[in-house]
């Protein structure tokens, strides 16, 4: 196990930053924590819990699964892409964490999710201990 001070985690978000799309738990407007892409001047929240889970990260609201093409009558498809860039999500609880272990059995078992595989595959989850029970 690695330990870090507080004091340092700005500079380790910029590192990780440099190299891939780094997301942090950070309050929103309304004051609500959300995993939100870090840049500069974001600070890690103090809450307990997100208002989403981090595993939005991996299941987007709107993706391209397929497209259709009409020719005449004939209709063919041809399945999306799956390309995705490396990504981290930071501050991931550990019950929240133990939860991929679940979607993988799901969604990576044949026939397996090729866009949740390549997000699993690209992505780097760094879990936060809880400070308390809740």
């Amino acid at each position: 196990m690695k330990k870090l001070p507080l004091s340092s985690l700005n500079e380790l978000f910029a590192q990780l930053s440099a190299v891939q799309t780094l997301y942090i738990p950070a309050d929103d407007a309304a004051g609500r924590a959300a995993f939100t892409p870090w840049q500069e001047g974001l600070t890690l929240t103090n809450q307990v819990n997100t208002i989403r889970s981090a595993k939005d990260v991996f299941f987007p609201q709107v993706e391209e699964l397929v497209k259709f093409r009409r020719s005449g009558k004939k209709i063919s498809f041809v399945e999306g892409e799956s390309s995705v860039e490396a990504f981290a999500v930071f501050g991931v609880r550990a019950c929240d964490c133990r939860s991929f272990d679940i979607l993988d059995k799901v969604f990576l078992s044949e026939p397996a999710d090729t866009f949740y595989a390549a997000r699993r595959e690209a992505g780097t989850i760094i879990t936060l201990a809880c400070g308390k029970m809740q």
